[in-house]
């Protein structure tokens, strides 16, 4: 975290994460850098929608969970806090998800192998009005219903661009 960060107001951040290990590991990190404190860890979005704390600035959302998966909660959980900034927090490095999650207007995507201070510096730049994306998408915002060619070209490119630099998959 930046001294800014440091010097104002604490960041609520909430996750949802079907995996125990992932929720415990999130909670016990975000609660020990200055700046920021993890309001709940949630197995479910029933579970966090549920609960009658204070709705957190941001949340870290897990996109494959049995029952509502991460996309399918995304409407409920706008539904009843409208003002939430999203993060998708997935192992997909996928350009499909990556689109989808841009479609559902969410705040950002990160990798659950980021590193912790990545994942500080996401939460940080979300909490200012910023959205976080994988390279190649993080760019201009397209409206999804009128340029779905645009966002295609956009991931055909980036693929190309990584095969063209030896790589099975994009960075």
């Amino acid at each position: 975290m930046t001294e800014t960060a440091a010097a104002r107001e604490i960041i609520t951040v909430a996750v949802i994460d079907d995996d125990a290990n992932v929720r415990q590991g999130l909670w016990w990190l975000l609660n020990n850098v200055i700046g920021i404190r993890c309001s709940g860890a949630f197995a479910s979005c029933h579970e966090f929608l549920a609960s009658k704390e204070q709705a957190p600035d941001i949340l870290l959302l897990d996109i494959a969970m049995p029952g509502v998966s991460g996309f399918d909660a995304i409407p409920l959980i706008k539904a009843k806090h409208p003002a939430l900034k999203i993060i998708m927090h997935s192992n997909f490095d996928d350009d499909d998800k990556i689109m989808r999650a841009r479609q559902a207007k969410v705040c950002g995507y990160i990798l659950k192998n980021a590193s912790a201070p990545q994942l500080y510096e996401a939460i940080e730049q979300v909490y200012r009005g910023n959205s976080v994306w994988p390279a190649g998408f993080e760019q201009d915002e397209p409206d999804f219903n009128n340029s779905i060619p645009h966002a295609f070209l956009k991931a055909l490119k980036r693929r190309l661009g990584a095969l063209a630099d030896g790589k099975r998959k994009p960075d």
